[in-house]
């Protein structure tokens, strides 16, 4: 029961961030809608901590705010040049699986004016889901631990601890946990955009 509360609260902190995050930018529900491509309906739900965004969400939602998705989980923007984040102050977004088949943790948020965002992905066994993503920019894929099967666009791949996939993450992709065992990823999201600011 306690890892459930931990979710809702993390969920219930990026929602009050980036309600805090759009109205101290004077831009409407509508207007990140218009954006992102998302419902307003959908957006609210997240700012009240009641939709779990997949990191695809939350990249998009940053963007539309000039901001970034390390803006969403650090209360305190520092200049620094050297981000050292160790094991047990990980960020955790979704703990305990989601309604995608994957819990992730952001592992650089204290480093903000950033191209790259990592996160290290826990894919859960079994995943009814079938979501494909698709967002701006390039992504990078290494399986820590465990098999992975990667769809890409009309492509099936099977990848295993040790394989790396590039790939450029407008085309519609899906990762999922192939087995009985969970499966853990290091997932790097490049965005031209944060680039840009």
């Amino acid at each position: 029961m306690k890892a459930v509360d931990n979710r809702s609260s993390m969920e219930k902190r990026i929602g009050k961030k980036i309600r805090y995050l759009r109205r101290k930018s004077n831009v409407t529900l509508e207007m990140v809608a218009k954006t992102t491509g998302f419902t307003k309906g959908y957006l609210s739900k997240i700012e009240r901590g009641l939709q779990i965004p997949p990191i695809a969400t939350l990249s998009k939602i940053a963007n539309a705010l000039n901001a970034e998705v390390a803006d969403f989980f650090e209360t305190k923007r520092g200049r620094i040049k050297c981000s050292i984040i160790r094991k047990n102050e990980r960020r955790p977004v979704i703990r305990e699986g989601s309604s995608f088949g994957y819990h992730y943790e952001a592992i650089a948020y204290k480093k903000h004016d950033k191209v790259m965002n990592p996160f290290v992905i826990t894919l859960i066994p079994n995943a009814k889901d079938r979501t494909v993503f698709s967002h701006e920019g390039q992504e990078l894929m290494f399986v820590l631990k465990g098999n992975m099967e990667f769809w890409f666009d009309q492509e099936r791949y099977v990848v295993k601890a040790g394989d790396c996939i590039y790939f450029d993450s407008e085309v519609p992709h899906r990762g999922q946990c192939l087995g009985n065992k969970e499966t853990k990823v290091l997932v790097v999201i490049y965005s031209a955009q944060l680039k840009n600011k």
